[in-house]
């Protein structure tokens, strides 16, 4: 049995002084991977369990597009350029829809990025178009604790509204208000108070047809998202698993040095990318990697991403 709960806002800061314990009781930590042949059919047995409308569709939108070698994204591979973006993700249902991850604003790019700033394209237009989506979203969560996917609702001109629909789970709240490298943004703990608080062992059924998948390795509070659409179609959404997809293809993690600075548990990483590589062989669900810009684009040519965001509300 999968144990979870919502902690209100009120009580984020008692859910903070909690963590040393969670972080050493975890069952993630005291068994086995539980990355493992049997894991999809429990998130397929969770979401069908879920009553309710599934979801229509799941839209994609690049905030950031950027391109490099295919080296700096993949442990041993060679320096072939390849096009890398910072996405966000829509899921969209007839009159309602779920945002995941946040996108970052132009002054965390120049903070940043620096003198890279140039060697980047960042649509200010489409962040703006994010802000009104994440105002109106019924639920946000993230993957991760990274400011490309956490900075939109860390601060923006909506943001006691977005905060209180965005789902921190303990362990991402911990890590903003503590940041463990540079790619994290702090959070003000006077804010924390303002999100609410999800605790969950495994697995988490955020809506009908959507299960968070909690995967700690690539930041302490990463997790995946599954959604299984309307049509049947399945979707993974397993964000920084692997920055492109021949990670996913050749079971290589980033370089080392990489997972150095960005501070990762390369024997956390290593099961989860061993799990998806086998979805991916199966061919049955469709795999997103946020930053593969290659993969996303086949995703929506194929029909199985939509571009762009649809916030029509009813």
């Amino acid at each position: 049995m999968d144990r979870f709960r919502i902690l209100p806002a009120r009580l984020a800061p008692a859910a903070v002084i909690c963590l040393g314990a969670l972080a050493t009781t975890s069952p993630l930590a005291a068994q086995a991977t539980p990355f493992n042949d049997s894991l999809l059919g429990r998130v397929r047995a969770m979401a069908a369990a879920t009553v309710g409308e599934r979801p229509q569709s799941v839209h994609v939108m690049k905030i950031v597009e950027s391109a490099g070698p295919l080296r700096n994204y993949v442990e041993g591979a060679d320096s072939t350029r390849v096009a890398s973006c910072f996405p966000v993700f829509q899921i969209r249902w007839r009159d309602r829809w779920i945002v995941v991850d946040a996108g970052l604003d132009s002054a965390a790019i120049t903070e940043y990025y620096g003198a890279a700033r140039s060697r980047i394209t960042y649509h200010q237009d489409r962040y703006d178009r994010l802000q009104l989506a994440l105002r109106d979203a019924d639920k946000v969560v993230l993957t991760h604790e990274h400011l490309d996917h956490a900075v939109g609702v860390e601060r923006g001109p909506y943001f006691r509204t977005v905060a209180a629909k965005t789902l921190l789970t303990a362990e991402q709240l911990q890590t903003l208000l503590a940041p463990p490298a540079r790619v994290d943004v702090p959070l003000p703990r006077e804010s924390a108070a303002a999100f609410p608080v999800l605790t969950y062992d495994l697995l988490y059924p955020l809506a009908p047809g959507v299960v968070l998948i909690k995967a700690p390795g690539h930041t302490a509070g990463s997790q995946y998202v599954y959604v299984q659409l309307a049509s049947g179609k399945e979707i993974l959404i397993l964000a920084d698993l692997a920055w492109q997809h021949e990670g996913l293809e050749t079971g290589r993690q980033r370089p080392e040095p990489t997972s150095r600075s960005l501070a990762e548990d390369r024997d956390q990483l290593q099961p989860q990318l061993e799990w998806a590589r086998k979805i991916w062989q199966g061919g049955d669900v469709a795999i997103v990697l946020s930053h593969d810009s290659r993969l996303l684009d086949s995703l929506v040519t194929s029909g199985v991403l939509m571009n762009d965001f649809d916030l029509r509300l009813p």
